[in-house]
């Protein structure tokens, strides 16, 4: 009746790693502004740190989330 879950399947476990996952790459770009700021080397380093950005709060989480829906009907066999 009741399905188990394990503490990486809850809501609250999800909305955690985002939120915490956000909060570190935030931080991470504004240090990076803040010291590498009046150099020309944040030009060049910014595109890298918001593919790192973009890896580990959009796609990963995407991945490693993400569930099929259950259908009421079985899969077609050949």
């Amino acid at each position: 009746m009741f399905e188990s879950k394990t503490p990486f399947e809850s809501k609250t476990f999800k909305r955690a790693y985002l939120i915490g996952s956000l909060i570190v790459w935030v931080s991470i770009l504004i240090g990076t502004a803040v010291i590498l700021s009046g150099t020309p080397y944040f030009a060049q380093l910014l595109p890298i740190l918001s593919a790192g950005v973009l890896w580990s709060v959009l796609l990963v989480p995407a991945a490693y989330f993400w569930r099929r829906p259950k259908s009421d009907q079985p899969l077609p066999t050949k």
